[in-house]
């Protein structure tokens, strides 16, 4: 499976082709790029699984949804769409959208999934590790205040953290990481070794004790179950002393017929045509569409995004599904160039490409909330994460505006290639290192020759100056796994 996320939600192109040879009837391209069930009848029912990408109105995956008549809940409060932060995971229901307007949410509803101390950081994996559960961060993780850099080196051990994001066998992938306040803890997951002897059970690598929770679990929670446990203490770092468990839906099916997109990790897989994504059952037939890989590629655990439409027995029988691996390009530095006409902006000299689902958070003094590409202006200062496509291009799958900090350094991330001391490329762009430093992903010094005899394939961030004649001057160099 490449590093590849040109797929049919992000990049409109990839399934319009599609549609127009025919491998799906009754659906049309949208300005979204994505199949929209029911031509330009009435609007199909739709339920919508996944993470907020911007506002205006809000973008889950991409689509925008009108929310003047929605609900919305978070962390089983009512509250207003000013509560709802980019990269949260949000259960949405609503109408499909069409080639010309956006569709309509009746409800969001969203929760946070783990919230607890790190007690470990893996750098190299990109992991950490809460209430003994591993989150896996990843190019598409957004953060809040007080978490920064968007890597487990920007964390304190200790420190409380909130986390949203996919379900995996050992954890989360993290799609939004937030520092959290207040003695509230909190874990979610299948519930596994339910043992009414001691009053505890299993979540992943959590032990949650249950002998204070006001009445004791609810009969209809057994193992199997997805809950949600929270609690003011913990008896160890992987084991929460609970005060509630909440039995819940960790996926919400649409009715038979409607339309529904789904975003996460793959929780079951019996094979490539039967396999649950958040605990939802998906099906996949002949006229399937894959992109970011085959159909050989899904596993337990893998990242996808899939749409279609529900059945009689509430399986979503899937039109199209994406897989999309782990992004590791990323850029610091002033925007150089806007190209409304090719949606691109360049920072670097590497051309950026905006899309529908590219996620846009303003983390500078101005906070506009609804910030998108049209907002960009020349001179802001923006980091950048997602997939390096070609020679000095990439696919901008996260873009955070900031402000100007006092030094402002240039930095680069991608894999390495044309290695050759004392130079090295990333994402097409050389990189001379003759002035650096170097450093291990720990932060260890390393010399010039270790650094040069490792980092063949390797991940590399590079901070510097660009010179006027356009080149990228090291100061310091630092291999990322």
């Amino acid at each position: 499976m490449g590093d590849i996320r040109t797929h049919a939600r992000r990049w409109p192109a990839v399934l319009c082709l599609v549609l127009a040879s025919g491998f799906l009837s009754g659906g049309y391209c949208t300005d979204r790029g994505y199949y929209t069930p029911g031509g330009s009848g009435p609007r199909a029912a739709q339920t919508a699984n996944g993470p907020v990408s911007r506002f205006g109105s809000v973008f889950i995956d991409g689509a925008e949804y009108a929310t003047t008549a929605a609900t919305v809940s978070v962390d089983g409060v009512s509250t207003s769409v000013a509560a709802l932060r980019v990269g949260q995971i949000v259960v949405l229901r609503g109408t499909v959208g069409s080639s010309t307007s956006a569709g309509q949410a009746a409800s969001l509803v969203a929760t946070s999934k783990l919230i607890g101390p790190v007690t470990a950081r893996d750098l190299a994996g990109g992991t950490l590790t809460v209430l003994g559960q591993t989150v896996q961060t990843t190019g598409d993780t957004s953060v809040g205040d007080g978490i920064a850099p968007t890597e487990p080196g920007g964390l304190i051990l200790g420190q409380l953290v909130a986390v949203d994001g996919y379900r995996t066998s050992t954890g989360l992938i993290a799609s939004r990481l937030d520092a959290a306040t207040g003695s509230l803890l909190r874990v979610s997951g299948r519930v596994a070794s339910l043992s009414g002897a001691a009053q505890t059970f299993q979540l992943n690598g959590t032990t949650v004790g249950y002998a204070g929770v006001a009445g004791g679990l609810v009969p209809a929670i057994t193992n199997g179950s997805y809950v949600l446990a929270s609690g003011s203490s913990v008896g160890g770092s992987a084991t929460l002393v609970a005060q509630t468990v909440t039995l819940q839906d960790e996926a919400t099916a649409g009715a038979s017929g409607s339309h529904g997109t789904l975003h996460g990790a793959v929780t079951r897989f019996a094979s490539s045509s039967s396999f649950d994504i958040a605990g939802q059952a998906v099906s996949t037939g002949v006229a399937t569409v894959y992109s970011g890989g085959l159909a050989t590629d899904i596993a337990a655990d893998a990242e996808l995004e899939v749409e279609g439409q529900y059945d009689a027995a509430g399986v979503l029988a899937a039109s199209a599904v994406a897989l999309v691996p782990a992004s590791v390009f990323r850029v610091v530095g002033s925007v150089e160039r806007i190209d409304a006409a090719a949606a691109t902006f360049t920072v670097a000299g590497i051309a950026l490409a905006n899309a529908s689902v590219t996620r846009w958070d303003d983390r500078s003094p101005v906070l506009m909330r609804a910030i998108s590409y049209g907002d960009l202006r020349i001179g802001d200062w923006v980091e950048v994460r997602g997939v390096s496509t070609g020679a000095a291009t990439a696919n901008a799958r996260v873009v955070e505006r900031r402000a100007l900090p006092v030094s402002p350094l240039t930095e680069l991330q991608d894999q390495a290639t044309a290695v050759a001391d004392p130079s090295l490329a990333l994402a097409g762009i050389v990189v001379d290192t003759r002035g650096a430093g170097f450093a291990s992903i720990d932060g260890a010094t390393l010399t010039r020759l270790q650094f040069f005899a490792m980092a063949s394939g390797h991940v590399v961030r590079v901070r510097g100056a660009i010179t006027a004649g356009g080149a990228f001057v090291a100061t310091t160099v630092m291999l990322r796994n």
